[in-house]
């Protein structure tokens, strides 16, 4: 949910994080699309829909760990996109990025939204592979790691990810297939590849799921498909690598409006003390890792360098990095809005690692909102009750300022709530101690955010201007029909919970 507060507006991003142990009234349920996708799209209009074609065959090895730039699978690589490439969906990554199936096609929209049925749903296809001359040959394996769930849906038993070979007749066949099921752990399978149908110039194999076709739901996440010559099952991925994705460099949001942070008395304050990290040694034995962090401004300039920190590593350990942060943004900028650059990357001498997985980015936006998700749902959240269900987000804003609207990610998560009224609400205190609230200004006959939006996020304006002090602020919804689950986009790689309130049957 962003709510927006600024002389222009605010903007805090909703996107919450809860504990899996929840009370009756709190429900998480799957989302019905993708707004990271959507925000892709929208701010990449010229983004081909269709891949280009191979004109040559790929060359042993064939190795991707999904951990390239963009949300589409590498065009050199794979033939399709209809699996979205992220570092939010997997619980406990391998290393940082994995291809992810669910409900959605390659605008992160349902295949189907009328449709409650299972049914085929994303392919990931190998380009055209050559694997002539190796007949008789039996060190040819394709492995992979595949997770059901991660921090998405779960699959259900009748869902499952499928795994095909193309022959020399140009037929699809199937190699294997797991049913799906509630598990987060990353599980690695070895398909060896034997008989003339299968090696030869042309070779293609391909993965798809069958899913609930009407939402971002059933999802597994894939990562290091490997395909390679003189190899056995379960030889070693050999690779040093960065595991998750970067944290906001301010202690309490991911992002704020920019002449708040400059207004602060001690911006120092507002930082992080250090920038932790950790960097996984994959079956290298015994090596030395060099690490560095930086914050570039939006000249490319680096404001920010940390000193190179080396340290040496045992095979399969991770080895954490402690960056102490004697930095904080610049305040004198006499800009509305800013944004800065954390780039994390390491280096090993004599090693020849994926480059890929070696650099991680994380932007620190400073525009009209305040935030604390990371910007990606893995879920969504709703609350039913008898009566009286309402739901509010605690903020701290840091100067007196204007309230001028709010930007929800609703997700009808099966349901078509669009039509659905609610009421758009500000209040300058909840107190769950003794029951209370002052509820300051409500909008009403608001409706959720229609499917099919490319926006993502839907933006609600108030009809009128709200001065608000500095201190804190309470913003969120008050359901008109106390049963219906909305759906808010919920981000469970950020914990938020401290700051989300809820109203049900009389009590806060």
């Amino acid at each position: 949910m962003h709510c927006r507060i600024s002389s222009l507006s605010i903007s805090m991003l909703v996107l919450l994080l809860f504990s899996t142990k929840l009370f009756a009234q709190e429900q998480l349920i799957p989302l019905q699309s993708n707004a990271v996708i959507q925000t892709y799209l929208k701010n990449n209009p010229g983004e081909k829909l269709q891949r280009t074609t191979s004109l040559d065959t790929i060359i042993l090895p064939f190795i991707d760990d999904f951990s390239r730039q963009g949300i589409y699978p590498t065009d050199s690589l794979w033939e399709d996109r209809d699996v979205f490439i992220n570092s939010t969906f997997a619980d406990s990554p391998f290393t940082i990025g994995v291809a992810t199936f669910d409900g959605l096609d390659y605008a992160g929209r349902p295949h189907d939204s009328l449709s409650s049925a299972d049914a085929i749903s994303d392919y990931l296809t190998s380009r055209p592979i050559d694997l002539s001359g190796l007949q008789g040959n039996t060190t040819v394996w394709l492995s992979f790691l595949f997770q059901p769930q991660g921090l998405g849906d779960i699959p259900e038993s009748n869902d499952s990810l499928v795994l095909q070979f193309k022959d020399t007749s140009g037929a699809w066949l199937h190699v294997w297939a797991l049913e799906g099921k509630a598990d987060t752990a990353f599980t690695r399978v070895n398909i060896q590849i034997l008989g003339d149908t299968f090696l030869y110039k042309g070779f293609q194999f391909r993965f798809y799921n069958i899913a609930t076709v009407n939402g971002n739901r059933d999802h597994w996440n894939l990562d290091y498909v490997i395909l390679n010559k003189n190899t056995v099952a379960n030889d070693s991925i050999r690779d040093n690598a960065f595991i998750n994705n970067k944290p906001s460099l301010l202690n309490e949001f991911s992002a704020m409006p920019y002449r708040h942070y400059a207004s602060l008395s001690n911006p120092s304050a507002a930082m992080v003390p250090s920038i932790i990290d950790s960097v996984r040694n994959l079956n290298y034995g015994g090596t030395s890792i060099t690490y560095v962090a930086e914050i570039l401004n939006e000249q490319g300039v680096v404001e920010f360098a940390s000193t190179p920190s080396t340290q040496g590593s045992a095979s399969n350990t991770d080895i954490q990095y402690l960056t102490p942060l004697p930095y904080s943004f610049p305040t004198n900028l006499g800009v509305d809005s800013a944004s800065f650059l954390l780039k994390t990357y390491f280096s090993q001498p004599g090693i020849n690692s994926n480059a890929h997985n070696d650099t991680s980015y994380h932007s620190q936006n400073f525009y009209n909102y305040y935030s604390y998700d990371d910007g990606s749902a893995e879920v969504a959240y709703g609350i039913t009750g008898n009566t009286d269900v309402k739901l509010a987000y605690k903020f701290d804003v840091k100067m007196a300022d204007t309230l001028r609207g709010v930007q929800i990610y609703f997700n009808p998560v099966g349901l078509n709530v669009h039509t659905k009224l609610f009421q758009l609400a500000y209040w300058n205190s909840v107190d769950v101690a003794s029951n209370s609230d002052n509820l300051v200004y409500k909008m009403i006959n608001q409706k959720p955010a229609n499917v099919d939006s490319i926006n993502g996020f839907a933006t609600y304006l108030f009809d009128v201007l709200l001065p608000v002090p500095a201190g804190t602020a309470y913003v969120g919804i008050i359901q008109n029909e106390p049963q219906t689950l909305y759906g808010v986009g919920l981000d469970r790689n950020t914990d938020s919970r401290s700051k989300m309130f809820y109203h049900v049957d009389g009590f806060w």
